[in-house]
């Protein structure tokens, strides 16, 4: 559900939708008043709602786009990982990598989407539960047994985990690979916590 395209050309929006998600980025998105929205895309402010539906059209279309692409990386995963222990891991590596391309998209997802409205929070709330659901069915796969409550719950905050860790390990004497291997170990370590959880 994207919000109204009302310029005839899809890569001056592209354009507008790129520096408005740096400044919702970079600002917080309740912090953001649409004229400083206009000023910052270097528009009239009488003349935004020719670029964009709304603030919240735009906020609701980026982070939708956000677990599109992570449940797209699922389903691939799905039909091509060889073993249950591929899938899983294969899962993590994607959602970390993810962010190289998306951070902006996951700060808003994490922090900003109490701003949509009623309607479209259930929206990201349903995509939200159909990935986690991916995760689940990776680890029922992975242990041969289904996932109860504790590790229902655990899993659940191994979520949170990877849409948030990467913003708060800032590690610049490190290169990016080596960024991306403690990060993963991390996760793993979360996700060895999250098995010896008491199932019930």
């Amino acid at each position: 559900m994207p919000a109204t395209l009302h310029t005839p050309d899809p890569s001056r929006y592209l354009d507008t939708r790129n520096q408005a998600l740096r400044l919702f980025a970079e600002r917080g998105f309740s912090r953001v008043s649409m004229r400083e929205l206009a000023d910052y895309l270097g528009i009239r402010p009488g003349s935004i709602y020719n670029h964009i539906e709304s603030k919240e059209a735009l906020l609701f279309e980026l982070i939708e786009e956000l677990y599109e692409q992570l449940l797209h990386g699922a389903r691939q995963l799905q039909r091509r990982a060889a073993t249950p222990a591929e899938r899983l891991h294969g899962l993590f590596e994607a959602h970390l990598r993810l962010h190289a391309s998306m951070g902006a998209h996951f700060r808003l997802a994490e922090y900003d989407s109490h701003c949509l409205a009623g309607e479209q929070q259930a929206h990201i709330r349903e995509l939200r539960a159909r990935y986690e659901q991916q995760l689940l069915e990776s680890v029922e796969h992975f242990t041969g047994q289904p996932v109860g409550n504790s590790r229902r719950a655990a899993l659940s905050g191994i979520l949170a985990l990877l849409n948030q860790l990467p913003a708060w390990v800032e590690a610049p004497e490190m290169n990016p690979a080596a960024r991306h291997e403690l990060l993963r170990d991390m996760v793993l370590s979360a996700l060895r916590g999250a098995l010896r959880a008491t199932q019930d």
